[in-house]
């Protein structure tokens, strides 16, 4: 297992997170604001005391505060939490007053206040969008070739060469859909579809629980159909690949390695990581042809399950086929993504309501800062990924119907949208004490929460 990163590089890489996460999202509010010539009083990242700060042109106060766990715009004629309208008799001018935020249009507030959730959305797709233009994502056929041991697929009776064709009503295009329709699951009874022999199967599997860890020491519970989802198809080849140069093709079937069957992707690594610096004998199926190739396996290093350098035979072939979207077809997939994220949050939450998961999955700012510190130490990839999945976090959060939140806000909009006008100043004020007291409830018990699970603690 690898040592987390000390407390340095923690406490940078959680601010390198969050400090841009919270620009982003503040300068949605403002920008959008500016548009409808709104101006606004000051821009904080973070809350409390100013560490440091200056004024505008425009009269804006743009400041670094000392709780740097969020942060505000605050427009003119916010009064209060509420952004309740100033008094008749607040000095402004005529023009002055028509730069405040609550003499706006309702539909011009709204867009305001959603602005700032929006723009991290935008940001996590552009991320997901940006690594699919680069590296491509992997597509292989959603093929059972395996079955781990015990397998509840197998027992529910699912055989070797069926097509998953859906998972619950989900449909099924890749094997790499395979693990978000299933691990939010663990023990759960799911409709499985298959296709076999030219029928359409429906099959009921209750999935395994398997805790799975990352080499940092991190638990998690999810679900297992227990299948092998890779079939031993040559998808392509990475570096300097032996079984390239020794004439292997995209889209061979491997067959067998020095005689020993293989049946799925999966069985290459277990037979080949072994033997580094010799030469293996690979047979392969090329359309009707079966080829028996010689390919010197050469040695790598990698990190084991311990997080220690191991070496390793490889012969540089990768399962599934790689597609490389164009920018349009890239933003599409950052799309999908993002929302496949999403589902998987609402899902979670509503799992921790239901009590089918344990309110101790619940994170706060503590366990933001581990997981920043760990995904900085594994390179800059993991760390710009887990700061999309921060971002979205964060849209999702303020968008909740909060009163205090975003989307607070926005639910006191529809109302006054229904109702064609605002609420009372004091029942929105009450409504704003009563969700910051929720929030700062949540704030303080899931805070209890990381620190109880970090080994300091006995956790």
């Amino acid at each position: 297992m690898s040592a987390s990163p000390g407390l340095l590089t923690t406490i940078f890489a959680f601010l390198l997170v969050l400090g841009p996460l919270v620009l982003i999202h503040e300068l949605g509010h403002y920008l959008v604001g500016r548009l409808f010539s709104v101006k606004a009083d000051a821009f904080s990242i973070g809350f409390g005391k100013e560490l440091v700060g200056w004024t505008d042109r425009r009269g804006t106060r743009w400041k670094l505060s000392l709780l740097p766990l969020g942060g505000y715009v605050q427009f003119a004629g916010d009064m209060n939490p509420a952004s309740a309208p100033s008094a008749a008799d607040d000095g402004l001018t005529p023009a002055e007053r028509a730069r405040t935020f609550h003499v706006k249009p309702l539909w011009q507030r709204a867009l305001i206040v959603l602005a700032g959730p929006m723009t991290n959305l935008i940001l996590c797709i552009g991320i997901f969008a940006a690594f699919f233009a680069v590296y491509g994502r992997v597509v292989a056929d959603p093929e059972i070739s395996g079955f781990s041991a015990d397998s509840p697929a197998q027992r529910a009776g699912l055989r070797l060469g069926d097509k998953i064709a859906a998972i619950d009503g989900e449909k099924v295009e890749s094997a790499t859909d395979i693990g978000p329709r299933t691990a939010y699951f663990p023990g759960k009874t799911l409709s499985v579809v298959v296709e076999r022999a030219g029928r359409t199967l429906v099959v009921p599997v209750t999935l395994a629980t398997r805790e799975l860890s990352d080499q940092f020491g991190n638990k998690a519970e999810v679900g297992d159909l227990g299948v092998e989802m890779l079939p031993p198809v040559v998808g392509g080849f990475y570096g300097d690949s032996p079984a390239e140069n020794a004439g292997m093709q995209i889209g061979d079937r491997i067959v067998a390695v020095n005689g020993v069957a293989v049946a799925g992707f999966g069985d290459i690594p277990r037979l080949i990581r072994p033997n580094a610096g010799r030469t293996a004998q690979i047979t392969v199926l090329r359309g009707t042809k079966r080829l028996t190739l010689a390919v010197q396996i050469t040695e790598a290093s990698i990190p084991n399950a311990a997080g220690q350098l191991e070496k390793v035979g490889q012969i540089g072939v990768r399962a599934g086929r790689l597609e490389k979207p164009g920018p349009i077809g890239a933003i599409g997939l950052g799309v999908d993504q993002s929302l496949k994220v999403v589902d998987g949050m609402v899902t979670g939450i509503g799992q921790i309501f239901t009590g089918e998961r344990s309110v101790r999955e619940l994170g706060g700012p503590v366990k933001i800062a581990q997981y920043s510190g760990q995904q900085f130490s594994l390179g800059w990839e993991a760390f710009v990924t887990f700061a999309a999945l921060i971002s979205i976090n964060l849209a999702f959060i303020n968008l909740l119907p909060i009163p205090g939140l975003d989307g607070g806000h926005l639910a006191f909009y529809a109302a006054e949208f229904v109702r064609r006008r605002p609420l009372g100043v004091r029942s929105q004020e009450w409504a704003v004490r009563t969700g910051v007291a929720l929030v700062l409830a949540l704030m303080i018990f899931v805070t209890l929460n990381d620190l109880v699970s970090l080994r300091l603690f006995g956790g």
